[in-house]
């Protein structure tokens, strides 16, 4: 990948003519789980272990921050590049693409089909559903 823009490197796109993401995308990847595990474990364990409820909430809140300041940094680049390459215009008036172009172009490809992002929705609404139900069954049930 070159470096035809300033500051632009897809890094993440165009390896073996396949998208492979850094493991530092894995890693917050993997955090933002834990965050995501962690701030749904403090209603059960609320009332018995107070001091693990402390650590599941700032863990999970300090695992978000830093897992969306990470997305921000990457999208906001992505956006800032799609922005001064005028890419929208040049599609919407059907103009040639040079090779920069086509880079970005990838680059929201590569972005479109993260497997993390897919596993990580599915998570989130699966946790999100799963929690309430288990906490309705412990509150009022058992």
């Amino acid at each position: 990948m070159s470096k035809e823009k300033k500051g632009f490197i897809c890094q993440d796109c165009f390896k073996l003519k396949r998208c492979q993401e850094k493991n530092i995308s894995w890693a917050f990847f993997f955090l933002a789980l834990s965050a995501t595990i962690s701030i749904r474990a403090v209603n059960f364990f609320l009332e018995i272990y107070p001091v693990i409820v402390k650590t599941l909430w700032y863990s999970g809140i300090v695992g978000f921050l830093l897992f969306f300041a990470y997305k921000f940094r990457k999208d906001n680049i992505l956006q800032r590049e799609l922005k001064k390459s005028n890419l929208i215009d040049k599609v919407l008036l059907k103009q040639e693409f040079n090779q920069y172009d086509y880079e970005i172009v990838g680059a929201l490809l590569c972005k479109l089909s993260s497997r993390k992002d897919k596993i990580n929705y599915f998570f989130i609404f699966f946790t999100s559903v799963l929690v309430p139900i288990l906490g309705l069954y412990t509150d009022f049930i058992k």
